[in-house]
């Protein structure tokens, strides 16, 4: 398999171009501080919903890729829960202290599968490996935004577990878009350009917007914070390494299907540093930002090694 590192490379250094606006417009003064929670709330109820409901809507219909996207679906779903709550315990076995266990068991599980993985995927593995990652996407989402947004909100300081809002979760803007695409996909439905245009003009302002806001929450932060915090090294391993390496030689023993490319965009998309909507969730659950930031800032930069690494694993 021939790997495209400059693809890599240049992939993770637009990343962090973007973060480092984000970075500099907060410490310059040009954005203050309060406004991350107004670009949060765009891109969580606008903005991503979006990019999810492009993203299928444009695939013509095919029985093979149904099949395998039916396998990775499926197998995602699997993954995703078992990741989550191993590492829930994990955090509480491993002394990292009440107010931050939601945020390391979601971070070391979830990845940044949209913004770095289908990019990344397109370049290593082309359409088909770009299509897969869309439909693991699909797990993804109905995953992190229920039992992973639950995860961050009952360890928060003022979480009130009579006051969890589990109606809000599960119906929210991101996974009606999931539902909404996946209905446009099977059934075949065209989008009138006067209404897709804007929708992909939407879309294309997602990872912009998410990188500006993980900047941002940087801006806050100590740079010794980020060779001191303990449990944000840790969280970086098990997301860079522990997991994606696992994962590598369960699929050896275990492969899903007769198509390579499954195997190798579930490995590939879980060696991803983690999703960006962490830095995200945090804002809008009045979580501990800083130490997601930290966690973020130290996968977006370690990962120019371990990607390539894991890369040469599958």
């Amino acid at each position: 398999m021939n790997l495209d590192f400059f693809s890599i490379a240049s992939n993770l250094i637009s990343l962090f171009a973007l973060i480092a606006v984000g970075f500099a417009a907060v410490k310059t003064g040009v954005v203050k501080p309060e406004a991350s929670s107004h670009f949060s709330s765009l891109l969580m109820r606008i903005t991503l919903p979006c990019t999810i409901f492009v993203s299928l809507v444009q695939r013509d219909y095919d029985p093979a890729f149904v099949k395998d996207g039916i396998t990775i679906i499926v197998a995602g779903l699997v993954i995703f829960v078992l990741m989550l709550y191993i590492s829930s315990g994990l955090a509480q076995i491993s002394g990292v202290p009440k107010g931050r266990r939601g945020i390391w068991a979601f971070i070391s599980t979830y990845s940044n599968s949209g913004f770095m993985g289908f990019p990344i995927a397109l370049a290593l593995f082309g359409n088909e490996g770009l299509a897969l990652s869309v439909m693991l996407n699909i797990s993804f989402n109905i995953t992190i935004y229920t039992l992973g947004a639950i995860e961050i909100i009952r360890d928060t300081p003022h979480h009130d577990s009579e006051g969890l809002d589990l109606k809000s979760i599960i119906f929210s803007n991101i996974n009606i878009a999931v539902v909404l695409s996946l209905i446009f996909y099977f059934c075949q439905l065209k989008v009138p350009s006067m209404i897709f245009v804007p929708l992909k003009y939407l879309s294309d302002i997602t990872t912009p917007i998410s990188m500006l806001i993980i900047g941002a929450a940087l801006a806050h932060s100590k740079a010794s914070d980020l060779f001191t915090d303990v449990h944000a090294w840790t969280a970086s391993a098990m997301r860079l390494l522990i997991y994606p390496l696992i994962l590598c030689g369960l699929l050896r023993i275990f492969p899903l299907s007769s198509n390579p490319l499954v195997g190798a965009v579930l490995i590939l998309i879980n060696a991803m540093p983690g999703a960006s909507v962490t830095a995200v969730l945090c804002e809008m659950y009045h979580a501990d930002t800083d130490f997601a930031a930290r966690a973020m800032f130290i996968q977006n930069v370690a990962c120019m090694v371990t990607i390539p690494f894991v890369c040469s694993m599958i």
